[in-house]
Order: C-alpha cells, then sequence, then structure tokens
C-alpha cells in the first residue's frame, strides 16, 4: 500500500523543496490529501522520468476525478474552460496550440527579445541605489515587462498584471483568487475588443492577424490562451531569477561569475536548484499504471516531484522546463531573461551585498519564491574606488 504522507500543497509560509526532497528519500510514491481526495506523488527520480513519457498520465483537464479542485482555477474555472490550453491538452490539438505560441518565441525574434530586455534590465537598474529588495524592484518587474511585450500589451498593463497574477498565485481565500482570474482575464481580454487600438506587435496581434485570415484560431481561443500565458510567463523567471541573484550575492564578489559562461553555467544550477513549481503541473491516470511495480490506479490526480529528480543527479540535464511534448514553450526567452539580468546587474553592482537574514519562502505545489531579497548596492565607480583605497 502506498503510504499516506504529510506535505502542504497549498502555498503558504515556508519552503515546500525541503520537505520534498525528505519525502523523496524515504517513498518513491505517495499519497498526499488534497480537496477531498488523494493526489498521488511521484517522487523516486527514475520514477518520474518514466511518469514523464508515460501517455496513460494525460494533461487533459477533462480527465480529471469529479472530486477534483485546482485551487488557483487554472483548470476548471469560468475562465479557464472556455477553450482547451496547451498545458491541458494533448495530442493533435496540443501540437496546433504549441505551432502557433512558438511562432512569437522564435530564432527569429531572439535579436527583438534581447534587445527588450537588455533595456528593461537596464531602466531598473537604473532606478536602484543604497538599500533595496530586489524581488520588488528587479525580479518582479523584469519579468512582468517581458511577458507583457511578448503578448503586445502597452507598459500600463504592467501593474494590472501583477496585482491580478498575486491574486490568483497567492490569494488567501478563493474569492480573492477568482478576483484575480477576473481581472487578468478581463484585463488582457479588453485588447480583443475596446482596446484593440492600444495592442502592440506581439502574441495578441499576430493571432488576431490569423483568425481574420483563415479561422486557423477563435477569438474565444485567444482570449483564453494568451491570459493563460501571463502567470507562467513571469511567476517561474521571478522565482529563479531572486533564487540566483541570491546565491550569488552570497558570494565574496571576486568569486563571482564574470564571463558569458560562467553566467550561463550560473543560471543552470538556479534552474536546477530552485525549480519554481516545485511539482510538474497536473497530471491524470486514464488507466492503472505501474511504474517498476509501483502502481497508480486509474483516475487519480498525479504530480511529478521536479525538486527531486532536479538534486538526484547533478551530471545530468534538470527537468525544470518539463520534458517532451509539454517542455516550457518559453525557455529560452526565460534563460535569456535570466543570463542579461545577473550579467547587467554584476556589471553595474559587482560590490552589491546582501543584508543579514535567512531567506523567506512562499510556496506550494504551484510556485516557490523567496518574498524579499534586501541588499546593499554598491556602484560600479565606487566598489573600484573602495578596492584601490585598500
Amino acid at each position: 500500500m502506498t503510504d499516506l504522507v504529510e506535505i502542504r500543497l497549498d502555498v503558504g509560509p515556508g519552503d515546500v523543496q525541503e520537505r520534498l526532497l525528505d519525502v523523496a528519500r524515504r517513498h518513491p510514491l505517495a499519497r498526499v490529501a488534497w480537496a477531498g481526495g488523494e493526489v498521488w506523488l511521484v517522487n523516486e527520480p527514475d520514477l518520474v522520468r518514466l511518469a514523464f513519457c508515460d501517455h496513460r498520465l494525460t494533461k487533459e483537464a477533462g480527465a480529471a476525478p469529479p472530486w477534483f479542485d485546482d485551487v488557483t482555477g487554472l483548470i476548471g474555472s469560468a475562465q479557464t474552460s472556455r477553450a482547451a490550453e496547451m498545458i491541458t491538452s494533448e495530442g493533435a490539438e496540443h501540437t496546433r496550440q504549441r505551432r502557433l505560441h512558438a511562432a512569437i518565441f522564435s530564432p527569429r525574434h531572439r535579436a527583438r527579445w534581447q534587445q527588450l530586455i537588455t533595456g528593461v534590465v537596464h531602466d531598473l537598474l537604473g532606478s536602484l541605489d543604497g538599500e533595496v529588495d530586489l524581488v520588488p524592484r528587479l525580479a518582479y518587474p523584469l519579468p512582468v515587462a517581458v511577458i507583457s511585450a511578448v503578448l503586445g500589451l502597452p507598459p500600463d498593463m504592467r501593474e494590472p498584471l501583477t496585482t491580478a497574477c498575486r491574486l490568483v498565485t497567492h490569494g488567501a481565500d478563493e474569492a480573492e483568487r477568482e478576483r484575480g482570474r477576473v481581472q487578468l482575464y478581463g484585463g488582457v481580454g479588453a485588447f480583443l475588443g475596446p482596446r484593440r487600438h492600444e495592442l502592440r506587435p506581439g502574441m495578441i496581434a499576430d493571432l488576431l492577424a490569423l483568425h481574420e485570415a483563415d479561422g486557423s484560431v477563435s477569438t474565444v481561443e485567444i482570449a483564453t490562451w494568451t491570459p493563460g500565458l501571463v502567470i507562467p510567463g513571469h511567476e517561474s523567471t521571478t522565482s529563479v531569477l531572486a533564487a540566483l541573484l541570491a546565491d550569488v550575492l552570497a558570494e565574496p564578489p571576486d568569486e563571482r561569475p564574470s564571463t558569458d559562461e560562467e553566467i550561463g553555467a550560473r543560471v543552470e544550477r538556479a534552474l536546477r536548484d530552485n525549480p519554481p513549481f516545485p511539482l510538474a503541473t497536473w497530471r491524470f491516470s486514464t488507466s492503472r499504471v505501474l511504474l517498476q511495480g509501483h502502481e497508480i490506479p486509474a483516475a487519480v490526480p498525479v504530480l511529478l516531484n521536479i525538486s527531486a529528480l532536479n538534486h538526484a543527479s547533478p551530471s545530468t540535464p534538470h527537468y525544470t522546463f518539463g520534458y517532451g511534448a509539454h517542455y516550457c514553450v518559453g525557455a529560452g526567452l526565460a534563460r535569456t531573461e535570466l543570463r542579461i539580468a545577473l550579467a547587467e546587474f554584476l556589471r553595474r553592482f559587482p560590490g552589491a551585498t546582501r543584508k543579514a537574514g535567512e531567506p523567506r519562502w512562499v510556496s506550494g505545489y504551484a510556485i516557490r519564491q523567496l518574498t524579499s531579497l534586501p541588499v546593499h548596492l554598491t556602484p560600479a565607480r565606487s566598489a573600484a574606488r573602495s578596492s584601490a583605497a585598500r
């Protein structure tokens, strides 16, 4: 019989990753109480790899048992149920959606996004001085600005998107989370209607052009898909960027990465050590599943322990962006944001130091983030003068 273990899956103070790693050391497969039912948690690294490739574990929302509640509403809410989304579809439908989404993230847009990210980073760093908290001043606003530009939304949408997403992912109750979903989907949806004239080049405009050219995508799909990109498109990068900066700034300045190769390696290490989603998004068993003799019954929700898999074997690729058909379509963009942000921050503030105190986390099955990262900033020229004086 698979053991029932205690793990807090809803979002709250503390770091759920430590508990996930501990459970994985003792339970290849475990059950967790959730929303009046039970979730099956796959922990042993070899089993997690198998589960990623097992087609009996589907991401189609229609396979969820009747009692299932996603809490965030990213599955099963009034907003997300209007059309199938890439994260909750499989097969030909998933391939169609992935092709439509991938165009905006393709290599031909790479120079455009690099220029955009560099400009946003410079603007944000230019406003920093002295004692600052890097979570609200850098780690959060950078990805929000980038995903807004990817969608083609004007800058005045950044603050409303931030507010809406925080309610969805960190809301204290269902009323707050529903208010966040209404604000998120309503705010983005307005650019398919009364605010369409304010759209800038980006995914929404591209999809609307396809709709008008051949009807290959509907306006209902556009209104469902594009807001659905906002949360994974920035909450994940916010989480990794804050953790990356926290780790690097804990080191002496002369030991911090300086070359492109070193910057890239530190980004990958942060992605491995600090996955923003410590558990892969929901899967549902369509039949009885055996993983090396460990049984998952039919018709149950399943979560895959990415944290345990990432920490098990540092020599193998990490699974932070997923694996296979559902590999994150925006992985390249996220890596670019992280590399540019770290490189430019260290160039401008080589002597930056973290303030004393242990990092504080907020986490759950759907997110893992530092709540703050207070630092003292020393601009490059000041740091150079201080070093020369010594």
